[in-house]
C-alpha cells in the first residue's frame, strides 16, 4: 500500500522521460533529497507548468513505496518561484551552483533537512547580493555544504600531528588529508593559499563576518574545486565553471 506524503522541497533537476514526463531530483524537508515521476508534466496543459522550474520551492504530496527509488508525484504547488532571481542570468547561474552540488553529493533519502535550510538561506541572501559578490556567496555557502556531506576540511591545526599552524605567507591545505597541515606534513596533494585565504576560511567555517578579496576568492575557488573532485568522486561542478 502506498504511502502518502506531503512535504515542501526545491526542484534540484529535471531529467525529461519518455515523450511528455519528467524525473524531478528534490531536496525536500521531511526526506531529504528524493526522486519523483511527473506524469504528463511536458504537455502544454499539464498541471504542473511553472511547477517544475529549478530551484522553485514547492510544495508536492507524493505516493511513496518501499520498494522503488522514484516515487509517483500527485501534486504541486509554488511556494516560491524566486521570479526575482530569474531576472539576472548570473544569479540564475550562482543558484544552479548550489542545486548541482546537492543534487549530486546527496544519496537519495539522506536526512536532509541541514540541506534544505542552508539552501533556504543561500538563496534569499542571493536576492538581496549585488552582482560582484554573487561569486563569493557562492562559494561560502558551497563551503559549508561540505560541513552537511560530511567532507569539512579541518582548519584548527595540523591534521595529522595537531600542532598550532604559524602565521606565515603561505599556508598548506592537504587534499588527500582533508585539512591544514604543518610543513613536517606536506603531501603531494597539497594546495598552498596566502595566511589571509587561511584566516578567511576559519571565520567562513565559524560563521564570522569577512571582508570581500577577489585574490583570496580565487584561491577558495582553487582549493576547493581540488577538494571536492578529490572526495566527491571526481565530482566537477559543471556550473561553477561558467559563473
Amino acid at each position: 500500500m502506498p504511502q502518502i506524503v506531503k512535504t515542501s522541497g526545491f526542484i534540484l533537476k529535471t531529467i525529461p522521460f519518455k515523450e511528455s514526463s519528467l524525473i524531478v531530483s528534490v531536496l525536500t524537508s521531511r526526506a531529504g533529497r528524493i526522486k519523483v515521476l511527473v506524469k504528463g508534466a511536458r504537455r502544454p496543459r499539464s498541471k504542473f507548468c511553472g511547477t517544475m522550474e529549478p530551484f522553485n520551492l514547492d510544495e508536492i504530496i507524493y505516493y511513496k513505496k518501499e520498494t522503488k527509488e522514484i516515487y509517483t508525484l500527485s501534486d504541486a504547488v509554488v511556494l516560491d518561484h524566486f521570479e526575482d532571481l530569474r531576472i539576472n542570468p548570473e544569479k540564475v547561474n550562482g543558484a544552479s551552483v548550489l542545486c548541482e552540488f546537492f543534487e549530486k553529493s546527496l544519496a537519495l533519502e539522506q536526512p536532509g533537512y541541514s540541506a534544505y535550510t542552508l539552501l533556504y538561506e543561500f538563496l534569499k541572501r542571493l536576492r538581496k547580493t549585488s552582482e560582484e559578490l554573487i561569486k563569493p556567496l557562492v562559494l561560502i555557502y558551497l563551503f559549508n555544504g561540505l560541513r552537511i556531506s560530511g567532507l569539512m576540511p579541518y582548519l584548527e591545526c595540523c591534521v595529522c600531528c595537531k600542532r598550532a599552524i604559524e602565521p606565515d605567507k603561505s599556508v598548506q591545505l592537504s587534499i588527500s588529508a582533508g585539512g591544514v597541515v604543518c610543513p613536517g606534513d606536506y603531501d603531494d596533494t597539497v594546495v598552498s593559499v596566502s595566511w589571509q585565504t587561511y584566516q578567511t576560511l576559519v571565520k567562513i567555517y565559524k560563521n564570522k563576518k569577512i571582508q570581500y578579496s577577489r585574490k583570496i576568492f580565487e584561491e577558495i575557488e582553487g582549493f576547493l574545486n581540488a577538494y571536492i573532485y578529490f572526495h566527491l568522486n571526481n565530482l566537477v561542478l559543471n556550473s561553477l565553471k561558467y559563473l
